[in-house]
């Protein structure tokens, strides 16, 4: 008998194990119960978000996505009761998340446009945009998103598309028995939260505690976590001309986000909001204003009665935030 030779054995190991892999990530799963499984995280809201755009039929006339600060800075029923005090009524949500990475984002919008017709998007933007994907991208995103790299220098797409054929076999487990897996069988409506969540009172921890967010904090205090943000940020690496590698995520996906928006007869707005004593500049204004207006509510910045913490507003700063916000974008709204 023939030696087969150790190189050989494992070629034959490596392409049994990619083959599976491939068999496993093209299982199907049932969308409602991927955005559930994250129900025990910080990004707990994406059920929410997930059976508000599909279970829920009252429109969504603007929609909010990005990161917290954009969460805790806007406040959706009062933009909503602002805007029709103003004439302008529109039915508003808030579905921003924590964290920074605009292919959740774009996963969020993608939803929003499956089953509702906003006129207006508002995004949040932040003075530097973020080199990394978000991280709760792997878990949410439908399967054909994980396996496009969507840009070339994209640092999750390994740890991404590694974790995909694990999901779907567990996707694919729990539709035969949720219960196992923790994961809901369907849409239960007794367990919604209705049309309109308010995210700027509070937010519900990965441990489930809520964390309030109607707080001042000591101007010490807040000095001293700017202080510790700041040590941390690296200007741009690679120049201008390395600006869609570098912060591919950002670009590509906003561009991406513009694109179904327009074609779905949706106007796009970027709103900035700093965190305390920040700069009022915004690195890729030039970018995002190829596609829409930059609002910028820097004026924030100075005041520190209206911080839960550095980087984002308090209830009452939400208030202000959003009461100045409303006739930024009443005017030119488009009319349903």
């Amino acid at each position: 008998m023939l030696r087969i030779r150790w190189a050989t054995k494992l070629w034959a190991i490596g392409a049994v194990a990619v083959l599976a892999a491939t068999g496993a990530a093209l299982l199907p799963d049932d969308p409602y119960m991927r955005f559930a499984t994250l129900d025990h995280t910080i990004q707990n809201r994406v059920r929410w978000i997930y059976e508000r755009t599909h279970f829920d039929p009252a429109p969504i006339d603007i929609v909010v996505v990005g990161s917290s600060r954009i969460g805790a800075g806007v406040s959706a029923p009062r933009l909503e009761a602002d805007l029709t005090r103003l004439g302008h009524p529109a039915r508003t949500v808030n579905f921003s998340l924590p964290e920074s990475g605009r292919d959740f984002n774009w996963v969020i919008l993608q939803q929003v446009l499956a089953t509702k017709h906003p006129r207006l998007i508002v995004i949040s933007v932040a003075e530097k945009p973020s080199r990394f994907g978000h991280p709760a991208y792997k878990y949410v995103a439908p399967a054909a998103d994980v396996v496009d790299p969507a840009y070339f220098g994209n640092l999750n797409y390994l740890t991404n598309l590694m974790y995909l054929p694990y999901r779907q076999l567990r996707l694919a487990a729990a539709r035969l028995a949720p219960a196992l897996f923790d994961l809901p069988a369907g849409f239960d409506p007794r367990r919604y939260r209705g049309s309109n969540d308010e995210t700027t009172r509070s937010f519900q921890a990965a441990d489930g505690h809520i964390v309030d967010r109607d707080h001042r904090v000591a101007k010490a205090s807040l000095e001293a976590q700017v202080a510790d943000y700041e040590r941390g940020v690296r200007p741009a690496l690679l120049g201008a001309a390395g600006a869609d590698i570098e912060f591919g995520d950002d670009r590509i996906y906003t561009a991406r986000m513009v694109a179904v928006a327009r074609a779905a007869g949706a106007r796009v707005v970027f709103l900035f909001l700093p965190y305390y004593t920040g700069p009022s500049t915004v690195q890729e204004r030039a970018f995002y204003e190829r596609f829409g207006r930059v609002i910028d509510a820097s004026f924030v910045s100075s005041h520190d009665e209206w911080y839960s913490d550095y980087a984002h507003l308090n209830h009452d700063g939400a208030i202000v935030e959003t009461d100045w916000l409303a006739p930024q974008i009443a005017a030119p709204m488009p009319e349903a």
